[in-house]
């Protein structure tokens, strides 16, 4: 099984070597000939995968993407060709829960504030945003959430 994965994924070919053979190439720089005998895809937001990509891949039995958005995977060319498509939502939303929570401490700390008199809005309140209102609220914040595509969704 040839894998071809974005060079930028921290220890893709650690983690997928036991599968088969792990290509890494710039997310960026990606091009047809690259998929040429690809069984798997694996890229980031920086790579497109339409039809221009998928061109030469007539092997391609797998694309993934290690973000949670999927705004540069064309899905409904995945669908016809049958090729299984998954994203990764909440992959970051710890760490940017963690990051969010240690720069408050640091800003109550500098400042002498007190977190449990504040507000805190959360512009999102999907896995991360909810991630960091958790933390937000564990602190004695009240936090305000806004999402409106969320709120159009569910009246």
């Amino acid at each position: 099984m040839k894998i071809v994965v974005d060079e930028n994924m921290p220890h893709a070919v650690e983690l997928f070597a036991e599968f088969g053979e792990v290509i890494p190439l710039p997310g960026r720089q990606m091009q047809a000939r690259d998929l040429l005998d690809a069984d798997v895809l694996l890229v980031r937001s920086v790579t497109r995968v339409n039809g221009d990509l998928l061109a030469t891949s007539p092997k391609l039995g797998f694309v993934g993407t290690a973000t949670i958005g999927t705004d540069h995977v064309d899905n409904a060319l995945l669908a016809s060709r049958n090729i299984p498509f998954f994203s990764a939502p909440g992959c970051n939303k710890y760490s940017v829960g963690d990051y969010v929570l240690s720069a408050l401490l640091v800003l109550a700390e500098r400042y002498e504030l007190d977190l449990s008199a504040m507000t805190l809005a959360v512009i999102g309140a999907g896995n991360t945003g909810e991630c960091v209102a958790g933390k937000a609220e564990a602190l004695g914040m009240r936090v305000l959430r806004c999402d409106p595509p969320r709120a159009r969704d569910n009246p």
